[in-house]
C-alpha cells in the first residue's frame, strides 16, 4: 500500500516509535485529537482574556505533541508562542501566531483523521 504523504502531519518517527502496532498508533492519534481539540478552545477563549498564564500552559502542553507527531512547520510557533505567553512579551505579535497555528492545527486534524480512517480500512 502507498504511504499518503501529508501536507503538516508525519507519522513515520511515531510509527517507528510504536513498531507500527496500529492499535497503539490510533491511540495516540485520538488522544491527540483530543488534544488539538482542548487547545483549540483555549487558544480561542483565553487569547480574548489575554490570560497569558492559561495561554502558556496549555502550550507547553501541546508543545511535545507537536514534535511526536512531525508537525514541523508548526514547531516554530509554538516554541514562539510558549515564550511569548511564559515572559508576557512581544505580545503584539500573539494574535498573528495564534491564528496561524489555529489555521494549521485544523488542517492537522483532518489529517490525523484521514489517517484514522486509511489505518481502520487497512
Amino acid at each position: 500500500m502507498d504511504k499518503v504523504k501529508y501536507r503538516y502531519i508525519d507519522l513515520q518517527s511515531l510509527k517507528e516509535e510504536v513498531f507500527d502496532e496500529k492499535e497503539i498508533l490510533v491511540m495516540l492519534i485520538e488522544l491527540f485529537i483530543e488534544g488539538v481539540d482542548e487547545y483549540i478552545t483555549v487558544l480561542n477563549e483565553e487569547i480574548k482574556n489575554r490570560n497569558w498564564g492559561m495561554l502558556f500552559k496549555a502550550t507547553h502542553k501541546i508543545k511535545p505533541n507537536v514534535s511526536m507527531f512531525g508537525i514541523t512547520e508548526l514547531e516554530p510557533t509554538i516554541y514562539q508562542l510558549e515564550k511569548n505567553f511564559r515572559d508576557e512579551q512581544n505580545l503584539e505579535t500573539v494574535d498573528k501566531l495564534v491564528t496561524f497555528c489555529l489555521s494549521v492545527l485544523k488542517e492537522v486534524k483532518m489529517e490525523l483523521q484521514s489517517e484514522l480512517i486509511s489505518m481502520k480500512d487497512e
